[in-house]
């Protein structure tokens, strides 16, 4: 699992009452993993600091007059820094950001810069591991993976996203609310989709960050988009789009991994996880007619697209959901053995509701184990075999 190291942030202002809540939303926010700050608000501790621990800071974020009295000294040799611009023009010419602007607007510039600056640690790390989990069938629990898959990955302390990409999501997390409290109704997917497009035909940079249209889901522990509420802004989600959505959310840099719940059927969302995914789980469930369908789309895919297909085995894990004890149907192609099989919770059929679905230690405990096989590489498939 990809390791995000971060960003050794100084923060150098007068005003306390600036600090203060700039400390807090980076511990209580989606920046809690990817900043280190430190606060000076007097300029001669600022320039101590400085002068004996530059080789442990990857940026500064300060005011005119605290860069002046560093940068008197070589500071600008040592380490990279960006000037808050109160308004006025400033002694010290460089980058700049505006003190003040809306926080998530602000980290997000500076992780932004952080990520392209010299001398910051991990420049080459942050991307998320990208985890589809895909079925060739609709019905055998990819959203009930997925969301377990979240919820234990938050317990270990890993930033996740969920992001579904089914035409019709199964609302488990929802109820028929659209919206989480809390949600603002003018960001969103839809928005987000939007803005994407508009700023790809004009060739502008996106202005607002992920946070902006994402938000925390308490029952995930971690974050996602509202459903959309209009099918058709699924439907007319091309390709270029779908890659698009996922570079957006990685270049974020927010996340140690990206969950990403797919169509069982092949269309454009589906392809693109399929190729774009680091990891990709393959559910199946004990039954005769899903282990069918599954052998004949796999033969299918390795007779139409042979790369794509050894692309997919080589990365791909699968699963076998709903088995009442041992497994009673062979699996798809001969040789091929489920990584874990998962139980069958018979509550979860009668309808009732995301309490539910959302505890199960029995399931959770084969969730961990689902877990460990993405961390540490292991696949049960080795890509090979006749369909059968």
């Amino acid at each position: 699992m990809v390791r995000v190291v971060p960003v050794r942030l100084i923060l150098a202002v007068k005003d306390e009452q600036y600090i203060e809540p700039f400390l807090y939303y980076v511990r209580h926010s989606e920046f809690d993993r990817r900043f280190s700050v430190t606060a000076f608000s007097r300029e001669d501790a600022f320039v101590r600091h400085m002068g004996s621990s530059r080789l442990f800071v990857d940026l500064v974020l300060a005011e005119n007059t605290f860069l002046e009295a560093w940068l008197g000294g070589g500071g600008a040799l040592q380490v990279p820094w960006i000037r808050l611009d109160e308004g006025g023009e400033g002694n010290v010419q460089g980058k700049s950001l505006s003190k003040f602007q809306p926080l998530p607007l602000l980290l997000s510039a500076v992780l932004e810069y952080a990520r392209g600056g010299a001398g910051v640690r991990g420049s080459a790390e942050g991307k998320a591991l990208i985890v589809g989990v895909y079925s060739v069938v609709g019905g055998c629990g990819k959203t009930t993976v997925a969301i377990h898959l979240m919820k234990q990955l938050a317990g270990e302390g890993c930033k996740a996203f969920y992001l579904n990409l089914e035409t019709i999501s199964s609302g488990i997390l929802y109820d028929g609310r659209s919206l989480s409290e809390g949600q603002n109704p003018a960001q969103g997917l839809a928005r987000l989709l939007y803005d994407l497009k508009a700023t790809r035909e004009r060739g502008d940079p996106m202005k607002q960050p992920l946070s902006a249209y994402a938000h925390r889901h308490p029952l995930l522990e971690g974050d996602t988009f509202g459903p959309l509420d209009n099918v058709n802004e699924m439907l007319e989600m091309e390709r270029e789009d779908a890659a698009e959505l996922i570079d957006f959310i990685t270049d974020s840099s927010l996340y140690d991994v990206i969950i990403v719940d797919v169509d069982s059927y092949p269309n454009a969302r589906t392809e693109t996880i399929l190729e774009r995914s680091d990891k990709l789980i393959w559910l199946l469930a004990d039954e005769w007619n899903v282990m069918r369908k599954s052998g004949l789309w796999m033969a299918h895919l390795e007779r139409t697209d042979p790369a794509l297909f050894r692309r997919v085995m080589g990365k791909t894990l699968f699963a076998v959901n709903r088995c009442m004890g041992e497994l009673n149907h062979a699996m798809p192609r001969s040789g091929m053995t489920p990584e874990i099989v998962l139980p069958y919770i018979p509550s979860w059929s009668q309808g009732t509701g995301q309490g539910t679905l959302l505890h199960s230690p029995i399931f959770q405990k084969d969730m961990l184990k689902l877990c460990r096989s993405i961390r540490s590489g292991r696949y049960a498939n080795e890509g090979g075999g006749a369909a059968g």
